[in-house]
């Protein structure tokens, strides 16, 4: 799931200004409450293993993406005269609110806690699956799509992938493939957080009616470029890895963490 971080590039400054100063003031508060042991201690907790597959998985990177999606959120309605504007107090106190619970660090806390109580036994089967050549293709793929997301190419491939949709048969399997790995889920999901946190700093905003919808086929065309080169039975065989059902029921698991 590397491919959390697709949106990452789209970011502002200000936002990510106001949280970083807001994290860092959180973490530097938790550790003189907490002190050197109780770190220790927690970091005791879990497994070298545990730690491995919350790396394997990619999911970190959806912390800065709830940052992102309310930096886009924010942006859309400073654009939109007619939209429930957001004013500096209430940008400040989003930004509160999500580095409360968004920070990478508490992020990583809530993965390793849902991996932790997973058997020992499914922990080394999800971690076998992750390892499978097809996921790791999968990974290469998207982090080389990541990449060159600020190339002008980029930019315009997409623009011809809407001028000229691919055949019918072409898309389906991109939509199986993100149907299999949960993909779009996740990330409607993580927009659903950030809007959420909006809508109790700021009475009357709405998102547009269609977020849901543009968030899934912001995901379908990043996976077009991704795997633009790929033929469609190695498109198809990488969709089938997300199939296993280890792999399969923790990424499920994940959704139901993203809150």
């Amino acid at each position: 799931m590397l491919r959390l971080s697709f949106l990452v590039l789209a970011s502002a400054f200000a936002f990510t200004s106001h949280v970083q100063a807001l994290e860092a003031s959180a973490a530097n508060k938790k550790s003189i409450e907490s002190g050197l042991m109780q770190n220790a201690e927690t970091a005791n907790a879990f497994t070298e293993l545990e730690y491995q597959l919350v790396e394997a998985s990619g999911l970190l990177s959806l912390s800065q993406q709830i940052k992102n999606s309310a930096q886009r959120l924010i942006a859309g309605s400073i654009e939109k005269p007619a939209a429930v504007s957001i004013n500096h107090a209430q940008h400040f106190a989003i930004a509160k609110s999500l580095a409360k619970r968004w920070t990478e660090e508490e992020w990583q806390q809530r993965l390793l806690v849902l991996i932790h109580d997973m058997p020992v036994a499914t922990q080394r089967s999800i971690q076998q699956q992750l390892l499978h050549p097809m996921i790791k293709a999968a990974q290469r793929k998207e982090r080389a799509a990541i990449s060159v997301q600020s190339d002008p190419a980029y930019q315009l491939y997409m623009n011809k992938l809407r001028q000229r949709p691919p055949a019918a048969s072409r898309w389906k399997l991109v939509e199986n493939l993100d149907k299999q790995s949960g993909f779009s889920q996740i990330i409607i999901q993580a927009r659903s957080v950030v809007i959420n946190d909006i809508q109790q700093q700021v009475k009357g905003w709405q998102p547009e009616g269609a977020w849901e919808k543009q968030a899934r086929q912001d995901v379908l065309e990043f996976l077009f470029y991704a795997y633009r080169k790929t033929p469609n039975t190695e498109l198809k065989q990488i969709a089938d890895s997300f199939k296993q059902p280890e792999l399969s029921q923790f990424y499920k698991d994940v959704l139901n963490t993203v809150k």
